[in-house]
């Protein structure tokens, strides 16, 4: 997203410069204005009126995408491509393709292992290449293949030919090493829309058959050969053919024997977690019911562009801690319509969707008109898109393709509402236009140099939180101080800094516990002066930019949970940050009523201070709302056993090795301690 915002900040000054130079700001009508108007101030609007308004306008810190400003540059380059590329569309296909073919190598390379050292994911299986998610590397690839395809139909050149056509076999292969179910059902509708409307162009007569074909039993091979999620592999099915061959012996599955026994009725056995985490679809459909209950209540303008990550779990069905994923957090939709409803309402859904059925229908009413093949490609690939962003969300590279598709398509037609522009007249320079020119260049420059500081600002953010992943606590402290110091206003910059500076406060209490040895009394006493200073100073530090965090941003549910870490920390040194502590875990769970572990873990506090009344009450809590919560079902029991309350405790870790956990030695340890 930088590096959109980089060379739209480049594209848009010397756009500006031009036209002074010129003595007239030109931009062109094109047929797309009406719905990229009203979809910019749905935007504007639900920016406007949003539940934070710096996410509202940069978008969601690590997403980025979709924000104001974004869609801002995404619209800047949109015009100025129809302004002044005209006749270009050629050449930035040839970038657009060179490109991917890049992408998709680098993809096949991941499947065979290039890099498998390097990710926690199973990055053979399901590759990702540059963009980070496969599914999102599908969505690129879906997006890109008709174009290929497009050159190949038209090319006379054998060569050409077959460089095109194996493009698209490659983006093709690399689409397949993603596994993306909703890549492979946007490409369905992309093939079927394009050759649909090949179809349409020429007649079923004049219909490239041998092409076609060829294309699609080549297509058709590779799949075969390398198979999909939910089809085998040549491979695949003859080793089941041979392995069938062999007797093999009946698989029962496992019983568990409970020994002890308790005259307690069990509860009824909560649904279980399918094993290796529950399915794709379940997890979305919970997600999006959380989505629409989020647009009842803000039905007109949303809860404002991209805050979907605080708003969703003031509206999380209860049924999300059923999941593999309960404890995830989302802050998108899955569906990016249903994200452009809760976050931007009925008006920016509708927007959004207008630009795709106007931009459809201008296709098909232009489309015979086209001599290249290419606005069947652009149209087929824009609808593709929508099929997997139904499933998904779009990020950097396939919202450009969203904006740049439909002027894409306007030079291959050479379509405007406007009449053709004169050859523009050059007027001699004075000194007020050197000085729009300079103010120009100036401003240019300081754009550019603030998104430089963005990048350096992540950059030691991301340095810091590595740092105190493994403990080097002062190192990390200091990278995250310069990145709030670049961006004082982004609050996750300061809510990771304040809990580094907790953390180094506890360091420095441990520290004045365990003096160096050795020292005289008089060192002894300037020894601990210094340290207890300073960490006076970090746990004043610490707090004060806790604050600063939630009066910053006071709706997002993990600054609420990064304030409760500073507090829980804090109390290690002074107690009284837990009374602190309990008003926080009460905010936290106001903003998110159906969350169980907030509740789990309000209670270690209550049993910690000794009030195990209340902490029975919120592990009861937890419970009821994710049934299946082993570890609530053990605090539980172990708070039964410390108040001498056997059977209680008994019937709670029975409860977890019959339905939860058979194979948890820790509660088999628990019940032979009360059986003894």
């Amino acid at each position: 997203m930088l590096t959109v915002y980089f060379f739209t900040i480049i594209i848009a000054t010397t756009w500006l410069i031009k036209s002074i130079i010129q003595g007239k700001f030109l931009i062109k009508k094109t047929p797309f204005d009406v719905p990229l108007i009203l979809f910019f101030s749905s935007q504007l609007l639900s920016t406007l009126f949003s539940l934070d308004l710096r996410t509202s306008l940069w978008g969601y810190y690590s997403r980025f995408h979709g924000g104001l400003i974004s869609t801002t540059s995404y619209l800047i380059l949109y015009y100025a491509y129809a302004t002044h590329m005209r006749g270009k569309i050629k050449n930035c296909l040839k970038i657009s393709l060179s490109t991917a073919l890049i992408v998709s190598l680098y993809g096949i390379a991941e499947h065979f292992g290039i890099d498998k050292h390097l990710w926690v994911q199973d990055v053979q299986n399901r590759v990702f290449s540059t963009l980070g998610q496969p599914n999102w590397l599908a969505a690129y690839l879906l997006t890109l293949i008709p174009i290929p395809l497009a050159f190949f139909l038209k090319d006379k050149s054998k060569p050409l030919k077959i460089y095109h056509l194996g493009l698209s076999l490659i983006f093709y292969l690399t689409l397949l090493y993603t596994k993306s179910r909703s890549g492979l059902a946007g490409l369905a509708l992309t093939y079927l829309v394009f050759w649909g409307l090949i179809l349409l162009k020429k007649g079923l007569k004049k219909f490239p058959w041998p092409r076609f074909l060829l294309i699609s039993g080549l297509l058709a091979f590779i799949t075969l050969l390398v198979g999909t999620q939910s089809t085998p592999s040549i491979k695949q099915i003859l080793a089941t053919k041979t392995s069938s061959t062999v007797t093999q012996p009946a698989i029962t599955p496992a019983t568990v024997t409970v020994t002890a026994t308790t005259s307690a009725t069990p509860k009824q056995a909560p649904p279980a977690i399918t094993l290796g985490g529950s399915k794709s679809a379940d997890i979305r459909k919970v997600v999006w019911q959380g989505a629409l209950g989020i647009w009842k209540k803000y039905p007109l303008f949303g809860s404002g562009v991209e805050t979907f990550a605080y708003s969703y779990y003031n509206h999380r069905p209860q049924t999300h801690n059923l999941l593999s994923e309960w404890d995830f957090l989302y802050n998108k939709a899955h569906n990016e319509f249903l994200n452009f409803l809760a976050t931007t309402g009925a008006f920016g859904l509708i927007t959004y969707l207008l630009i795709i059925i106007w931009f459809t229908f201008w296709s098909l009413k232009h489309f015979k008109s086209d001599k290249t093949y290419l606005v069947p490609a652009f149209i087929s690939g824009f609808l593709g898109l929508g099929v997997s962003n139904f499933f998904g969300f779009s990020v950097v590279p396939v919202a450009l393709f969203f904006f740049l598709y439909p002027a894409f398509s306007l030079d291959t037609t050479s379509q405007t509402t406007e009449t053709k522009i004169k050859k523009p007249h050059y007027y001699l320079l004075n000194n007020t236009h050197y000085i729009l020119i300079t103010l120009t260049v100036f401003l240019g420059l300081f754009l550019l140099t603030r998104v430089l500081t963005a990048w350096r600002a992540d950059f030691y953010f991301s340095r810091g939180k590595d740092y105190i992943k493994i403990n080097q606590i002062q190192t990390g402290y200091d990278h995250l101080q310069k990145a709030v110091n670049l961006v004082p206003k982004e609050p996750l910059f300061r809510s990771e800094f304040s809990e580094a500076t907790a953390k180094l406060a506890l360091l420095y209490q441990v520290q004045l516990s365990q003096p160096p040895e050795n020292l005289t009394p008089s060192q002894t006493q300037l020894f601990q002066d210094q340290f207890t200073s300073l960490r006076d100073q970090l746990i004043n530090q610490a707090i004060q930019d806790s604050n600063t965090v939630i009066s910053q941003n006071p709706i997002h549910l993990n600054y609420w949970k990064s304030r409760l870490k500073v507090l829980l920390l804090l109390s290690n040194i002074d107690p009284q940050h837990q009374q602190s502590a309990l008003e926080t875990f009460q905010q936290a769970i106001d903003l998110a009523p159906t969350d169980p572990k907030l509740r789990y873990n309000l209670s270690l506090l209550y049993s910690q201070i000794g009030q195990t009344g209340l902490a029975e009450q919120v592990l009861q809590e937890a419970i009821n709302l994710k049934p299946n919560y082993e570890k609530a079902h053990f605090a539980l029991g172990s708070l039964y056993q410390q108040t001498n309350r056997p059977d209680l405790a008994k019937e709670q870790y029975q409860y977890i090795l019959e339905y939860l956990n058979p194979h948890n030695q820790e509660v088999r340890g628990k019940l032979d301690q009360i059986s003894n």
